[in-house]
């Protein structure tokens, strides 16, 4: 009978879908700050204690800089024999970006053409692992100068980074597995100690929002630059709809463009006024967010303060999630990948699993069921070549990951 009565109270609660006025500090910029929706809550990482994420997905390869607290990243060269002699006299110091649209392309790999060449390394079809083929020069985030490469991401998932100083010394090789890290969206390490690496990042079902710095192309009059800017990025999984021209205290969700670019809130939501030197937000700019578990949470700012940097924002639950908030990765086995002739999906939980098969553009083009411990194969020469995504679904967990088809 208690049970029945606190889920009513529950019930009610959320269906009330209260407004909330909130502030996340970043301590005047020296932390960035991930929020969650559901519980409000605030997790805060020193900007100074990470140079390179490394991505935990199994079938990512991406590696990301931490922008946010300053570090830079450069291409060397694509001969990595260079390694012992690595001289940057005539080097283009051009520097590299984390992309702006996805956490699936970090800098590290903006020098790819995708598969098979992501960025800092080449996938080999035979050992199904991604070897690397490329030199980088980091600057971290004390302003010291460092050479970096990856020597390969295996596909059982271990990873391994090559690091030293230009002169050679403070030479290590960091290697990890992903598994062990796989419920954080990145493994976040120094050059400098990597064998210490930040545990304080949140995991992956436990925010919504990172309030953080990072650089984007900035048109200002005549003049235009790539410019660090305070802004917002969402998680995996989330979709942004921005709303103009209509009142923040309408809940009005009609004809919305939702957009999964990380950073579809960004940072133009307020623009400084020279004459207050304060910052005006945007009038009538609303953001819709429609988080992984399929809430949808309306947002809209009223205060950027200058020198603490604080974000004061409301909030608005729209539509209530339809299950517990869990991403988690499922023990479930996907292999191989690439795959040239079948897929085979083995279910190692003790449910059923649903697998919905999508293709670049995010259109269903199979599902299947399968049974608790049960397997099944996907025959690929019914497709085209190329990139899909699998979504992996049991009633409390859900799970995407790319797949190849050769």
């Amino acid at each position: 009978m208690n049970k029945i009565i606190l889920s009513i109270f529950l019930l009610l609660s959320v269906t009330t879908y209260a407004q909330t006025e909130d502030v996340v500090a970043t301590a005047g910029g020296v932390n960035d700050v991930y929020y969650d929706f559901e519980t409000q809550s605030k997790t805060a990482v020193a900007r100074s204690t990470w140079d390179i994420g490394l991505t935990t997905d199994p079938q990512g390869a991406s590696i990301i800089i931490n922008e946010n607290g300053g570090t830079e990243l450069y291409l060397f060269g694509a001969d990595t024999s260079k390694w012992s002699t690595l001289d940057t006299a005539g080097m283009k110091w051009t520097k590299i970006y984390n992309s702006e649209t996805t956490w699936a392309s970090g800098a590290f790999a903006n020098q790819g053409t995708n598969h098979p060449d992501y960025g800092w390394g080449v996938y080999n079809s035979t050992s199904h692992d991604i070897v690397g083929n490329r030199i980088f020069i980091l600057k971290n985030t004390l302003g010291e100068l460092w050479k970096v490469m990856v020597p390969a991401m295996k596909a059982n998932g271990d990873f391994a980074v090559r690091m030293a100083r230009l002169n050679g010394l403070s030479e290590m090789t960091y290697t990890f597995n992903k598994m062990a890290f796989k419920d954080k969206n990145f493994h976040l390490i120094t050059v400098n100690d990597a064998s210490a690496p930040i545990s304080t990042n949140p995991n992956k079902k436990d925010w919504d929002m990172l309030f953080t710095k990072y650089i984007t192309f900035v048109q200002a009059g005549p003049n235009s630059r790539y410019q660090p800017v305070a802004g917002v990025k969402v998680n995996v999984g989330c979709k942004v709809a921005q709303r103009d021209g209509i009142a923040t205290d309408s809940d009005d969700t009609t004809s919305l463009a939702w957009n999964s670019d990380i950073t579809e809130i960004g940072w133009d939501w307020k623009t400084f006024d020279m004459a207050s030197t304060s910052y005006i937000m945007v009038p009538d700019r609303t953001y819709f967010v429609r988080t992984a578990n399929g809430a949808v949470w309306k947002l809209w700012f009223t205060n950027f303060t200058v020198g603490t940097a604080n974000s004061t924002f409301n909030t608005k639950l729209i539509k209530q999630s339809a299950s517990t908030k869990e991403i988690v990765q499922l023990n479930t086995q996907v292999y191989p990948n690439p795959a040239n002739d079948v897929l085979t999906i083995r279910n190692n939980e003790s449910e059923s699993l649903k697998a919905t098969l999508m293709n670049a553009q995010g259109a269903t083009i199979l599902t299947d069921n399968l049974s608790a411990f049960t397997a099944k194969t996907i025959t690929t020469s019914d497709f085209a070549k190329g990139i899909y995504f699998l979504q992996l679904s049991t009633l409390t967990t859900s799970n995407t990951q790319r797949v190849i088809f050769e």
